[in-house]
């Protein structure tokens, strides 16, 4: 008996530990890290620490603008995103989900932008915008193509959230059909016969039976919009007057331009913080939907 069991300790270690121990080297200790140096004067590269405390903190509080305008753009971009997104690739889910011979080549054409780099697509864009508009104006004399679309900061924020969602909706898009695939034409048939609408279809059987997938969703792209910076960095460089900056761009700057390592990190714990609030009560809110049904 001692020997099975010491047998399955043994096979769950083999299995386990090495996703631990990537974890932990990859996540967590890097995070008790920046904490350690959350609380020094160090530019990254000195020998020479110094301790401040909480000054670094205070600081971010009292006298940061630049990072609370990003915090600002982030949230705002964050909203904007995950609604845009989820609407928009239910809508186009439950229209590619029907078997039809046409929709292997739309599910393919919507999740190609996907695999392809998002620093890519961002210098694309940029020569979209640019040279690009630029032919176009000379050509039809549209005002709408000579428009200053990273030279104004409504613009860039509008371009910045159509552009991430060209790019990434595909992979919502395969994540909802998965999940409307699923869902049991037997209940769907039923309803038909019940006389349900389309509507109430939709409302009653197909949002509470595709719930884990809106769950996934709504947390896959409530991360990444908290997290953009490969696409500020390429694309807007935070810019105009750092009205696209995100935090994470924020953070960066910071630590590898302004060599504040020390002050660069507090950031990212308050940031760190701020997020997993956030994702704890979206979470909340979705798992508790999922219960429901």
């Amino acid at each position: 008996m001692n020997t099975k069991r010491i047998k399955k300790f043994l096979v769950f270690v083999a299995f386990v530990f090495p996703a631990l121990a990537l974890v932990l080297f990859a996540s967590d200790i890097p995070f008790v890290m920046n904490m350690y140096y959350s609380v020094f004067d160090w530019n990254g590269i000195s020998k020479d620490m110094v301790f401040v405390g909480f000054d670094n903190f205070i600081k971010i509080f009292t006298n940061d603008q630049f990072f609370w305008k990003s915090v600002q753009f982030t949230i705002k971009y964050a909203i904007f995103f995950v609604i845009i997104v989820n609407i928009a690739a239910l809508a186009i889910a439950m229209v590619l989900s029907k078997e039809r011979k046409s929709n292997s080549v739309g599910r393919a054409f919507y999740y190609v932008p996907y695999i392809i780099s998002m620093t890519a697509i961002g210098l694309l864009w940029k020569f979209i915008l640019g040279p690009g508009f630029s032919s176009l104006y000379q050509l039809t004399g549209w005002e709408f193509f000579n428009w200053s679309w990273l030279g104004s900061g409504k613009l860039a924020f509008i371009v910045v959230v159509v552009m991430t969602t060209w790019q990434n909706i595909g992979y919502y898009i395969m994540n909802y059909i998965t999940g409307i695939i699923a869902v049991p034409t037997e209940l769907l048939e039923a309803s038909k016969i019940d006389g349900a609408n389309r509507w109430q279809t939709i409302r009653k059987i197909m949002l509470p039976m595709i719930m884990p997938s809106i769950s996934v969703c709504m947390l896959t792209s409530l991360t990444f919009s908290f997290k953009i910076f490969d696409v500020i960095m390429v694309f807007t460089k935070g810019g105009p007057a750092n009205s696209t900056a995100s935090v994470a761009y924020n953070i960066y700057t910071e630590a590898f331009l302004n060599n504040n390592y020390g002050l660069a990190t507090a950031k990212s714990v308050i940031f760190v913080v701020f997020v997993l609030c956030i994702t704890a009560v979206q979470t909340k809110i979705t798992k508790g939907r999922e219960v429901e049904v």
